[in-house]
């Protein structure tokens, strides 16, 4: 698969193969420079709406916000489209920076929109991010890219039930790995989905270290 140019069909991605979004493509972490998102030579396609414009929490209506899974408040709530495709940065061809949204802490956030244009039009077609924090990643907007060549869409995306191999929950400082992190987090929270409000229990041994402090908060004893 490549993605090209909406408006003057130029490709704009090396080839790449789909891959189910990870789960910790929106997560942030720490005040450190973080890896690429993605493996080179693949893309996933984010369901939920992302980028700007963005409402302020006190300016959506809580029914809105449930219907959007979304049921605590956040900072801010994305009204960009929906199917936003990430690759990895390194897989990205024919863009030239946008020098007007390079803006971000220690590199490019993001938040002001589509950063990266076409170079053969000029359309602006994607955003990197790769600021402290952040996982480095470039976006490509779905109104302004279209697929050119290559995977059945319809096919079935590879999964990511498991971590690569070889990443410890815990780094050489003693804080979790990012990826273990956002990984136990998304594991707590369709647990608790599936648990209906009742206890839960848990083999002795590393997960019950790992959950049984969480779901005792959280959910009702006996």
């Amino acid at each position: 698969m490549r993605f090209g140019c909406a408006g003057c069909g130029a490709v704009l991605t090396a080839p790449v193969s789909r891959v189910a979004l990870p789960v910790h493509a929106h997560h942030t972490y720490g005040h450190r420079f973080l890896p690429p998102l993605m493996a080179a030579g693949t893309f996933a396609v984010d369901p939920e709406p992302s980028g700007p414009p963005w409402r302020p929490w006190d300016d959506v209506d809580a029914d809105e916000a449930a219907a959007r899974g979304v049921y605590a408040p956040v900072h801010s709530l994305s009204y960009g489209p929906r199917g936003a495709v990430v690759i990895a940065p390194g897989d990205v061809r024919g863009t030239v920076f946008v020098p007007e949204r390079g803006d971000g802490c220690l590199g490019l956030d993001g938040r002001d929109g589509p950063n990266l244009a076409c170079a053969g039009c000029g359309r602006a077609v994607a955003t990197r991010v790769d600021d402290c924090s952040y996982w480095q990643a470039v976006w490509l907007d779905p109104r302004a890219v279209r697929r050119l060549t290559g995977d059945d869409p319809s096919r079935r995306p590879a999964g990511w039930d498991a971590l690569p191999e070889g990443v410890p929950p815990l780094e050489p400082s003693g804080m979790w790995s990012p990826l273990w992190d956002a990984a136990v987090s998304a594991a707590m929270a369709h647990l608790l989905a599936v648990s209906s409000g009742v206890r839960v229990h848990l083999p002795d041994g590393p997960v019950a270290e790992t959950f049984g402090p969480a779901l005792d908060a959280l959910l009702p004893p006996g």
